[in-house]
């Protein structure tokens, strides 16, 4: 899919490079690299789908779609959806506009459910489109790795099955790293055009399954707070010593005070 755009960019991604992005703006100023995403996914996947192959291309036509709305900043440099057409729905909510979602970012696409603010999970209407890449950067260091498992039909509406996973090395939302794999599955329809660019996109998966082993970590105290700690400690001890030798003066000049007795 699109495979003509690619030279020089990434093997799982089109439209990284070439005469087709010369007028392309970034946003981050130049385009991404993959190395170390693609690394954690050619170990861990589960499937390994021939070159060429309907699975193979949706995997990459994701991948491409997830790589654009990522990393380029307007949506007239998308190549991987069609202009004007383009709509997001997660597990049967109001369809994002791909304006939208480029405002608001995958993350907050993907994690705007009522229930998980309440739980201290993920506030989608709190975070920024950079607040929440870097949320999810940070406890995945190594990168967040997606595959396609199955694909139940093709174009012009393709339904498949995914996985997506990394591995929890960094701390999230106060909680401490844990080191373990966290991973969930999902179902997604991808209706496409004759360029095999999306016009719709439905995606189903329960976000407890992401967040829930997100959770596990202890909590962590802020720096922070523990300096905020260690001076109000201290600023106490401090106290407790001029009132220590206050009260000594005190009973020193005051036979009453020193042994206990009370003037009226």
């Amino acid at each position: 899919m699109a495979a003509a755009d690619s030279s020089g960019g990434d093997k799982y991604r089109s439209h990284l490079a070439g005469d087709g992005e010369k007028n392309t703006v970034w946003r981050h100023g130049a385009p991404p690299t993959f190395d170390t995403v693609n690394s954690l996914f050619e170990a861990e996947r589960t499937q390994e789908w021939p070159a060429g192959s309907l699975e193979e291309t949706v995997q990459n036509a994701i991948k491409t779609w997830e790589m654009e709305l990522s990393h380029k900043a307007r949506l007239q440099d998308f190549k991987s959806v069609s202009p004007g057409l383009f709509r997001l729905s997660v597990n049967g909510g109001r369809p994002l506009t791909g304006e939208e979602t480029l405002a608001v970012g995958s993350y907050n696409a993907l994690l705007a459910s009522p229930i998980l603010p309440g739980a201290g999970a993920y506030d989608a209407a709190a975070e920024t489109f950079e607040s929440s890449h870097d949320l999810f950067r940070a406890a995945f260091p190594r990168g967040f790795a997606w595959e396609v498992i199955r694909v139940y039909s093709g174009p012009p509406v393709i339904t498949f099955k995914f996985r997506h996973w990394g591995h929890m090395d960094g701390p999230y939302k106060g909680h401490a790293p844990t080191g373990d794999k966290v991973e969930f599955y999902g179902v997604a329809v991808l209706k496409v055009d004759e360029q095999l660019r999306a016009e719709d996109v439905e995606v189903y998966y329960d976000p407890g399954e992401l967040l829930g082993d997100l959770l596990k970590g202890p909590l962590l105290v802020p720096s922070v707070e523990k300096d905020a700690a260690r001076q109000l400690g201290e600023r106490l001890g401090e106290v407790a010593t001029l009132s220590a030798s206050g009260a000594d003066s005190q009973a020193q000049s005051c036979p009453f005070l020193a042994s206990g007795k009370r003037e009226v």
